[in-house]
């Protein structure tokens, strides 16, 4: 018998075209996990306002958040721990927490929260905290709070990641505890035009917005352990763009 010597071997070169695959194929089907702290602190070093509400004024930027102020106010019953999930610079803060016994307010963004320092520095009772990507609200206790809200938040996050704000909403709000919150309306002309829009960009930011129906909204509230009081058409400068929800923890 004749042993041929040295020449071509294809089984390493086929073993290298499988790991070769391996790798490109985990590269490409394991999306990068979504890091909103990036995203919010670079939005607030260039223009926290703007990020915030998008072309408001200096004057109509306080106007709006007294009148969120308002909206959460009506749900208060006296002597309440109130938490805001995203508060960034304090928009609603300043005009709430006067009203409230104990205010607490996290943010995914570092640079939010310094900027919330400044703004509320002459409320005593406000408690802000720095929380990370995947901290949700693990560093509050069960059962403690009577009022948790979040305006324009919940709207920039995945779906998934927006749950997870909702059933620790659940979890940290004491029995018969009250929910407020927004959602933007895919249905309105304003949404579905920038649900069209996110569809033709790539890269997608981490911070665009996701809109919902309101069918949507019920059953991921319900999922959640929530039952709605209140739901209703609403936003900002006469545009009902908005799906504003009230619920109690069940």
């Amino acid at each position: 018998m004749v042993r041929r010597r040295g020449g071509y071997n294809p089984r390493p070169m086929a073993w290298g075209l499988r790991r070769l695959r391996f790798l490109f194929e985990r590269a490409f089907s394991e999306p990068k996990p979504t890091d909103y702290k990036m995203t919010w602190n670079g939005i607030a070093v260039q223009d926290a306002h703007e990020g915030i509400l998008t072309g408001a004024t200096d004057e109509s930027f306080e106007r709006l958040g007294r009148q969120d102020a308002e909206l959460v106010a009506k749900y208060l019953q006296g002597g309440d721990a109130v938490l805001n999930i995203g508060c960034g610079v304090g928009r609603v803060e300043k005009y709430l927490a006067p009203r409230v016994r104990e205010m607490w307010s996290i943010d995914i963004s570092g640079e939010m929260i310094r900027l919330a320092e400044k703004r509320l520095a002459g409320l005593p009772n406000v408690h802000l905290r720095e929380v990370g990507n995947r901290e949700f609200l693990s560093s509050f206790r069960a059962g403690t709070m009577d009022v948790v809200f979040s305006f324009l938040v919940l709207q920039h996050m995945e779906r998934e990641d927006a749950f997870l704000y909702l059933r620790d909403a659940h979890r940290v709000l004491k029995p018969g505890g009250r929910l407020f919150t927004q959602f933007p309306n895919l249905l309105s002309p304003v949404y579905t035009r920038a649900h069209l829009e996110n569809v033709e960009a790539f890269p997608r930011s981490d911070g665009r917005v996701r809109a919902y129906t309101e069918a949507e909204v019920r059953h991921v509230l319900a999922l959640a352990g929530f039952e709605i009081t209140e739901l209703w058409p609403g936003g900002h400068e006469d545009l009902p763009a908005e799906l504003y929800v009230a619920a109690v923890r069940r």
